[in-house]
């Protein structure tokens, strides 16, 4: 009698081969497993790091417009953006905003910039220890056009008419100086600037401002004063 089988026959292909694994086994298999694993972990770990940076974000008091140093600070004057502070660095928080007001800027601050933590002093802190503020009717031509409030420049005095050219152009002086603040006068493009220089020769560079006797010559930062 021929015996008979119940179960499935095993599985073949055209001529007899068996078929192929699709899917590794042994170490190799593991490795990739491994590896997958690894790679998920990282990408988790990244994300927690990128959502903890945004926690440390904290409200900063920034500038709204070109502030100089010497304006009495308002709430016109401000804004409050959200952003990561470094590790010692100086800055004003916005939960300082109310305590702010009424203080004067003791540095110029350009629209957009963040208010250092040392940039408010009391009315008495400005300007320093040894500087005066001089204002000063500048026509065209004696000032550059891209002079602005923080711009470090050269205040060239002319002296008195002699009438020799010669000599009042070899005796002219220039005096380190930083532009405090830049208005139109009118409409003819002249401005009024207030500068700050040194105590020493404002009572000069005052004198020839009201004689119409000044240039200002922006110069590289540390150029200036």
């Amino acid at each position: 009698m021929v015996g008979t089988t119940t179960g499935p026959a095993p599985a073949t292909v055209q001529g007899g081969t068996p078929p192929v694994r699709l899917l590794g086994k042994g170490p190799r298999r593991w490795r990739w497993l491994v590896l997958g694993l690894a790679m998920a972990t990282t990408g988790a770990l990244a994300g927690v790091t990128a959502v903890d940076r945004l926690d440390q974000r904290q409200g900063v008091l920034v500038a709204d417009r070109d502030l100089p140093a010497g304006h009495v600070v308002t709430t016109d004057d401000l804004r409050i953006a959200q952003i990561t502070v470094g590790d010692g660095v100086s800055v004003i928080g916005e939960q300082d905003l109310e305590e702010a007001l009424g203080r004067t800027l003791t540095v110029p601050v350009a629209d957009g910039a963040i208010l250092p933590g040392t940039a408010l002093g009391p009315d008495a802190a400005y300007p320093p220890a040894q500087e005066a503020v001089v204002g000063a009717a500048l026509m065209p031509g004696r000032f550059p056009a891209s002079v602005q409030p923080g711009s470090a420049v050269s205040v060239v005095v002319i002296p008195e008419d002699t009438g020799q050219v010669a000599e009042q152009e070899a005796g002219a002086e220039a005096f380190p100086a930083r532009v405090q603040s830049v208005e139109a006068a009118a409409g003819d493009g002249s401005v009024i600037v207030e500068l700050a220089v040194s105590a020493l020769d404002a009572a000069q560079i005052s004198s020839a401002a009201a004689t119409d006797r000044i240039t200002v010559v922006q110069v590289p930062t540390r150029g200036g004063s």
